[in-house]
């Protein structure tokens, strides 16, 4: 019986492909391959996972769709258990959907997990995911693993001010842990900004590229109108973190020009007169404005009206002439600053 089969599989097989050259290519498998990039980092009484998904199938053709993932299994293990028998041996600790992980907009997704604080000093925890794929499971991705700790007590006092574009922030250190114990040694602050436009309010993302060392950060980069929601973390280490401080919100609209440039410096070179100043600290910066007369009693004149830098070279220029210089700055919405204290350079 098993012989005919095989027998009348082959004939399918041969008469399938009579007429078609060369040797018979079988499709390679369209299968969901591991996640990529799997970090876990503790937010207060939360662990939060962060991953990517892979942008191929294992066809290496066919493209990742999101649609088609149906949610994640997290697998944790809270001692240490070999690479190749987690899978086995962990425990399958969240199943949730696609709808419920955050997708932050630069091809990351995260989830978090609460858990007791009990089970958060000095403990070892990894971290481990698949996900449904259509019909089929990925394999497992790599293993994340983090000490955690009694994290800071939440910043209760987040307070915020304005002066001219720039968002100033303020609070109080934490004197306590989330269990009431005298917090010792910090490493700093952590501060996270939403911009609401329309109804879509996105998700808290850390702005500051250094920790902030003291109580106190000044925002410049408000360049887009919109509704501006603040919280700050308390820091312990690189990926362990208090719980988000309460949050605030202002209602933005840029008018404001950018700051004046200061420092204006200008010298002669063989063939051109040399102008630096000092940067303007504005994340809506577009670039400068560059003017020029050539005596105190005239009007400036546009030089250039797009410069980049933050220093120029004049070559329109002629020997035995005096030129007055200023510069202004100018945001991405046209709010140009007034300009600098001018600065006279006579060419020689």
């Amino acid at each position: 019986m098993k012989k005919n089969i095989m027998k009348l599989l082959t004939l399918i097989l041969l008469f399938s492909y009579c007429g078609k050259k060369g040797p018979l290519v079988l499709e390679p498998e369209k299968l969901p391959l591991a996640v990529v990039s799997l970090q876990v980092r503790q937010i207060g009484n939360q662990i939060e996972l962060n991953w990517k998904f892979p942008a191929l199938l294992s066809d290496k053709k066919s493209p990742f769709q999101l649609t088609l993932c149906r949610g994640v299994t997290i697998y944790h293990a809270a001692k240490p258990i070999i690479p190749e028998a987690f899978l086995k041996k962990s425990e399958q600790l969240a199943k949730p959907k696609t709808r419920e992980i955050a997708d932050h907009g630069n091809g990351t997704y995260s989830y978090a997990l609460t858990f007791k604080s009990k089970l958060l000093k000095d403990r070892e925890h990894a971290f481990a995911l698949t996900y449904q794929y259509g019909r089929s499971r990925s394999a497992l991705g790599s293993i994340a693993k983090i000490t955690t700790r009694t994290p800071p007590r939440a910043i209760q006092d987040l307070k915020f001010g304005r002066e001219g574009k720039v968002v100033v922030l303020n609070w109080s250190r934490p004197q306590t842990d989330s269990e009431d114990q005298p917090l010792t040694a910090i490493a700093g602050y952590k501060v996270y900004r939403r911009i609401y436009q329309g109804k879509n309010p996105g998700v808290f993302r850390a702005i500051n590229s250094k920790t902030v060392a003291g109580e106190y950060y000044e925002d410049y980069d408000t360049g887009t109108d919109g509704e501006y929601e603040y919280q700050v973390t308390c820091i312990l280490s690189e990926r362990i973190e208090s719980a988000p401080s309460n949050q605030v919100k202002i209602k933005i609209h840029d008018t404001f020009p950018p700051d004046i440039p200061t420092n204006l410096v200008v010298f002669t070179a063989k063939d051109h007169i040399f102008l630096t100043w000092e940067a303007v600290r504005d994340g809506d910066l577009a670039h400068y404005i560059v003017y020029r007369k050539l005596s105190k009693n005239e009007d400036f004149k546009l030089l250039d009206a797009a410069v980049n830098e933050n220093f120029y070279r004049d070559r329109q220029i002629v020997k035995g002439q005096l030129y007055i210089y200023a510069i202004a700055a100018m945001d991405k919405k046209g709010n140009e600053s007034d300009t600098s204290p001018p600065v006279r350079q006579l060419f020689e």
